[in-house]
C-alpha cells in the first residue's frame, strides 16, 4: 500500500548552491548528506516545512545523476513513493506487466524504480524506507 510521497528528486550540479537557495529562499533544512558510490552520486536529502527533496549532485558523468545532467541541464528526476513493502510492492505491479528497474531490496535504503515508459513519462521511485526521520 502506498502511504504518501517521500520526497522529489532533483538532479543539481551543486547541492551546495541550491541548498543555500532554498535555505535562503525557503527555510529549508538539510537533514543528511551521503556519497552513493554505486549510483556515482551524491545525495542530500532537505526538508521544507512536513516535505522533503532529494538533492543528486553527480561524482562521474555515468551514473543515472550524471547522464541526466549531461542531457537535460538537471531538474526534475524523480518522485518517491512511501510504501508498506517495496519487494510486495514491485511483486504487485509486474504482475500487472508494468516494468520494474533497479531493485535494491538489501541494504539500508530498499528501493525500486517504475520504469518512465510504465509510468507514463514519469520515473516512480519505490521505497519503503522514509527520507525523513519519524
Amino acid at each position: 500500500m502506498i502511504k504518501g510521497i517521500n520526497h522529489v528528486g532533483i538532479v543539481v550540479k551543486s547541492i551546495d548552491e541550491v541548498l543555500t537557495l532554498l535555505r535562503d529562499a525557503f527555510g529549508a533544512e538539510e537533514i543528511h548528506r551521503m556519497e552513493v558510490p554505486m549510483m556515482k552520486q551524491i545525495s542530500s536529502i532537505v526538508r521544507i516545512g512536513d516535505d522533503c527533496f532529494e538533492l543528486m549532485e553527480p561524482t562521474g558523468p555515468d551514473g543515472p545523476a550524471g547522464s541526466f545532467l549531461e542531457a537535460k541541464g538537471g531538474g526534475l528526476h524523480h518522485i518517491s513513493l512511501l510504501c508498506d513493502d517495496v519487494g510486495v510492492l514491485c511483486d504487485k505491479l509486474e504482475s500487472q506487466g508494468l516494468k520494474i528497474i533497479s531493485k535494491i531490496l538489501e541494504g539500508p535504503f530498499r528501493v525500486a524504480f517504475l520504469h518512465p515508459k510504465s509510468g507514463k513519462g514519469v520515473l516512480y521511485e519505490l521505497t519503503d524506507t522514509p527520507s525523513l526521520p519519524d
